[in-house]
């Protein structure tokens, strides 16, 4: 049976003002998440006021002003010692939050593409090995340079870009060889994934164990992603990762519903499922990388955010789009809080720990109470 415009313009419109006041307080609830966020200390793992924060924001502004315009700078300066470490504090904690939160948009939106496209609520890109691939490049990247990988950012880019790709390649060959001549299915592809991520983990926890101590120490920091790198070429690439994948599925949005009925459906409405399969495995790859890069084991985001938005906004694209984008980045931002919030190691809690307390029982409760909520 053949979907017609007009169907898919009753699914898109219906129910229009509860999506607005629904999405009016999911973004008084990521207000309010930010601005909290904002208040904590990266340092001492405190609170500072409101008021405080407003202060060191309006100084860092006067200060960078007075940089760029060549205005004297000795009031400024001033200011800034008398403040101590609260100014620059409050200014990492604002790029801190600014990463977390695009962070979790990218792991939310490589989920819910994933889940659309192949038509399962349990796929996603952490079921084809990716978060393995990105963990070996952070590997190879240690054994290589030892000390010298946590101060190299854009090589810690190139060998988790590299190391995700190369395992989906690997996951696609195998996966392709299993199937023969019939064409592979999702779940097929989910298997294969699950069994080439176990035995490269299994190479890869051999050279773990093989590592020295102070290598091993190094490796868990780099690849739980302890320490936040906020420097400019932290921005620049995730300002990429946004214009390359986040722009084109806002234009191509509409499209993800088409592929959500069967083939000859997706096609009478002039999508190719195909290319995009092809399409969501790609950005799925580059976004989840993105993700785990600068926040560590967080692969659990890109199951419990899709669920969560499709929970409160159903299954139309256009809506789930809107609430994967607040409701990854809510998260994210509320772990990487309570995270902050708990002193441990003088850093705080690894990020990925406060996910998997968090989302897994999250996950559980709309499992059970959701059954249905992806139809």
């Amino acid at each position: 049976m053949q979907i017609g415009l007009s169907e898919i313009k009753n699914i898109i419109t219906r129910d229009g003002l509860p999506y607005k006041r629904k999405m009016k307080i999911l973004a008084l609830v990521l207000v309010i998440v930010i601005l909290f966020s904002l208040c904590l200390e990266t340092i001492q793992h405190g609170i500072i006021s409101p008021a405080k924060v407003v202060e060191n924001y309006k100084l860092w502004i006067e200060y960078n002003l007075s940089k760029m315009f060549g205005w004297p700078l000795y009031h400024i300066k001033e200011d800034i010692l008398a403040n101590g470490t609260v100014y620059y504090d409050v200014i990492s904690r604002l790029k801190i939050t600014a990463i977390t939160f695009v962070c979790g948009i990218m792991l939310a939106m490589s989920g819910s593409i994933f889940q659309s496209v192949f038509r399962n609520p349990m796929a996603a890109p952490t079921m084809l090995g990716v978060s393995t691939g990105v963990n070996i490049g952070i590997l190879i990247l240690v054994l290589q340079f030892g000390g010298f990988a946590l101060n190299m950012p854009f090589e810690k880019y190139i060998y988790c870009y590299i190391g995700a790709a190369a395992m989906l390649m690997l996951v696609l060959a195998v996966g392709k060889m299993s199937s023969g001549k019939n064409k592979m299915s999702v779940y097929d592809l989910l298997i294969v994934g699950a069994i080439v991520a176990q035995v490269v983990g299994a190479i890869q926890t051999f050279f773990i164990y093989n590592m020295e101590n102070d290598e091993l120490l190094l490796y868990q920091e780099v690849s739980r992603a302890i320490s936040v790198n906020t420097d400019n070429i932290t921005f620049a690439f995730l300002g990429i990762s946004i214009l390359v994948c986040i722009v084109p599925m806002y234009f191509i949005r509409f499209s993800f519903n088409a592929v959500c009925f069967d083939n000859d459906d997706s096609k009478s409405l002039g999508v190719n499922s195909g290319l995009m399969k092809i399409l969501t495995l790609i950005l799925g790859t580059f976004m989840i990388t993105a993700g785990m890069v600068h926040c560590g084991t967080v692969g659990m985001i890109t199951l419990v955010a899709p669920f969560i938005s499709r929970a409160i906004f159903g299954a139309e694209y256009r809506k789930v789009f809107w609430g994967n984008l607040m409701i990854g980045g809510i998260l994210l931002v509320v772990c990487r809080d309570v995270a902050s919030m708990i002193y441990f190691n003088a850093e705080g809690l690894p990020l990925g720990t406060v996910v998997n307390f968090v989302t897994v029982p999250i996950f559980v409760v709309i499992m059970i109470s959701q059954r249905r909520v992806f139809e």
